[in-house]
């Protein structure tokens, strides 16, 4: 009772509403947009600016400038590296943000008390506060807001560890970016999603996002954000032992930090730069920037950066042969894992606890209360009153035993029929577990005759497959084999997928083997029509099959290992011949390898010259047919066909990257439709 009324004293001198603030609203939020810049720009100059808006605001009674500015001073004390500070001040952001009734100022005031309990590893809290946010989110029509939440939930689980989780929060605000030509976020989130992939060993793909981000921070003389890339790009370099070059870049950073006045950034560089000189083998001088670092991290109070820091000493004393400061760096190391953990784990139970305690307090309180009022009442009233109350305790306590025992019935019963169901439970969990284990056993047949990137890449320069079933087995398949001069590939879509799709494409694979490798049967339109003779023969010994339009489509290619000729004939499908940027779509027959309830013709073939470098690209219909986008509508060819030319220039590696991250992102949250694949190669 004691904090409702407090909240509401709180709620009267502290108001949005300018008519009943004499503070010059306008200016103020001038003063603010100001002091956020020199927070970008200059931070020691922003304090004196801060408390004069904080004195201010709370003169005046302004709620949302006392919110705002709070929220300015936490941001200043993480970037002196005062995170404990930090964390005293966001919750009062937030309290009277939220009085404010200001959406966006209240979710930047849950995000920015995430970022400040993440760094602390109070990881539970981090996320309960991102979800806050979130709610409030969900409200508004402020891309920029639904941009920062998926943004600041890749934050907290990056500092948790997972990386993966990390990058599909980043993604979703990437898309939304790219969608708005936000040049801001897109530099920020790529260069966040870079160091995501920094921290999975996926040090080409950290090179790619980081380089993307630092192009687009340069394009807005975005000096902070090209500081933090620089941060990024340094780990990179020194994973790719391209020491020298870390070190630089690193530099480069601090010349930046050092300027912003930022310490948490200055505080991770240092320790970078640690780890650079350790991999030098220059150890002495390692020890001596460890040391400085140490008292940088141990100020900035972030375990993370502790923990890094005693494990460079623990490591650099060893070569030095200093074993008893190494083991003492190793138990401090210890312990301080010992605290994060505990933090991370124990975080939800203690608050329970404190719940618990807090409720058991409320109600000895109100007994207490009660006793006393009872004991006071002596009046006929006061005796008439028990006397109702005994009544009515005596009536209920019929009542409840009828109820009880009607309830007592109806438990037998249920707990009876709970056994069978859970008798019948078993037995369905058991032939599940039957089915499942099949359908996995049949996905090892299918990967053993399913080739693999190595095979593919025997007499080409490069290849790359990006195949994505959708259930545990696919109904698409690729295949290659190689006869004298002639190198063939091919990929298909077979009708349905799952097991049905599975089964017919093992089929599909045999039929082939034997028509080209057995029977020499070298062109591909003679290959694709006597694979027809053969699937129509085996679906037609059922008689349930006549009629029904099953098989496959499918693309096949020949490449005169000699001459560079390519010789391609397609069943429904299409192959793309990337040339330099140029693309060509090569189109098969207007029919399937299988039943079909229309006339048919024999297939026909298309020949071409290729030329070293050329790139083919082959695929099915699954990624031009799934559903997503902000509009939930097919992703198309022409998309596909816009990345492919997007990424001429890159290797295949790259060229599957950018395939599946575009997959990925237009899919988001909905059901895949149908298995997908994309083949290519490079002569």
């Amino acid at each position: 009772m004691k904090n409702i009324f407090l909240i509401f004293l709180t709620s009267l001198f502290f108001t949005d509403a300018n008519a009943q603030s004499k503070i010059d609203t306008s200016q103020f939020k001038q003063s603010a947009k100001f002091i956020d810049k020199l927070l970008e720009s200059n931070v020691d100059s922003s304090y004196s600016f801060i408390k004069q808006n904080l004195f201010a605001a709370k003169k005046q009674k302004y709620a949302y400038g006392y919110a705002k500015s709070n929220l300015q001073l936490a941001r200043y004390y993480t970037l002196k590296g005062e995170n404990d500070s930090s964390l005293l001040v966001t919750p009062i952001a937030i309290k009277y943000a939220r009085i404010s009734k200001d959406t966006a100022l209240i979710i930047n005031s849950y995000l920015f008390d995430a970022r400040s309990l993440s760094s602390a590893s109070k990881f539970n809290k981090a996320i309960e506060q991102c979800m806050q946010a979130q709610r409030f989110s969900e409200n508004t029509q402020n891309y920029k807001l639904s941009v920062k939440v998926y943004h600041d939930l890749g934050y907290v689980y990056s500092n948790i560890g997972l990386h993966q989780q990390a990058i599909n929060y980043y993604r979703k605000g990437l898309f939304i970016s790219k969608q708005k030509e936000d040049t801001f976020n897109i530099a920020n989130i790529s260069g966040r999603i870079g160091g995501e992939f920094h921290y999975l060993n996926m040090f080409d793909s950290s090179l790619i996002n980081n380089l993307n981000g630092l192009k687009h921070f340069k394009l807005i003389h975005h000096k902070r954000g090209i500081g933090a890339t620089l941060v990024n790009l340094a780990s990179t370099y020194k994973s790719l032992k391209q020491i020298d070059k870390a070190i630089e870049t690193i530099n480069q950073a601090l010349i930046i930090r050092t300027e912003l006045g930022d310490e948490y950034a200055i505080t991770i560089l240092k320790n970078n730069l640690v780890e650079c000189y350790y991999d030098k083998k220059e150890y002495q001088y390692a020890l001596t920037l460890a040391k400085d670092a140490e008292l940088r991290c141990l100020k900035q109070n972030e375990l993370q950066l502790i923990d890094q820091n005693y494990n460079n000493q623990f490591e650099i004393y060893q070569k030095l042969g200093n074993y008893q400061m190494a083991c003492k760096y190793a138990d401090m190391s210890l312990q301080l894992k010992d605290s994060i953990y505990q933090s991370t784990n124990l975080k939800g139970l203690n608050e329970l606890q404190a719940k618990y305690e807090s409720d058991k307090k409320e109600k000895e309180i109100s007994l207490l209360q009660i006793e006393k009022k009872s004991a006071e009442e002596k009046s006929d009233a006061d005796k008439k009153r028990r006397n109702l109350i005994l009544i009515s305790v005596i009536t209920i306590a019929f009542l409840i035993t009828i109820f009880a025992f009607i309830l007592f019935k109806k438990f037998t019963e249920s707990t009876r029929q709970k056994t069978i169901i859970q008798s019948q439970k078993q037995i369905v969990d058991e032939k599940n577990k039957e089915i499942i284990d099949s359908i996995n056993y049949a996905l090892t047949i299918q990967k053993a005759i399913i080739p693999s990137l190595e095979e593919l890449q025997q007499d080409v320069k490069e290849a790359f497959v990006f195949f994505k079933p959708k259930d545990i087995v696919s109904g698409d398949f690729y295949w290659n084999t190689r006869v004298n001069d002639y190198l063939y590939f091919v990929v298909a879509d077979c009708t349905g997928h799952g097991v049905p799709g599975a089964f017919m494409s093992l089929m599909a694979i045999s039929y082939l083997s034997e028509i080209i490798n057995e029977k020499k049967v070298l062109n591909t339109h003679e290959i694709l029509n006597l694979l027809r003779e053969k699937v129509i023969l085996s679906l037609n010994k059922s008689s349930g099959s006549k009629g029904k339009r099953d098989g496959m489509d499918m693309v096949i290619i020949r490449i005169n290992l000699k001459t560079l000729q390519l010789q391609f004939s397609g069943a429904n499908n299409s192959i793309y011949i990337l040339r330099g940027n140029q693309l060509e779509e090569l189109k098969g027959n207007k029919m399937p390898v299988g039943l079909y309830t229309e006339n048919t013709t024999d297939f026909t073939s298309l020949e071409m010259p290729l030329f070293a470098n050329d790139k083919v690209i082959a695929f099915t219909d699954g990624l031009p047919d799934q559903f997503g986008g902000p509009k939930g509508k097919k992703f198309l060819y022409k998309r596909l066909e816009n990345i492919i030319c997007e990424n001429c220039d890159l290797n295949l590696a790259n060229l599957q990257e950018a395939i599946s991250t575009s997959f990925e992102t237009w899919k988001l949250n909905n059901e895949q439709v149908d298995d997908v694949t994309v083949l290519g190669i490079k002569i």
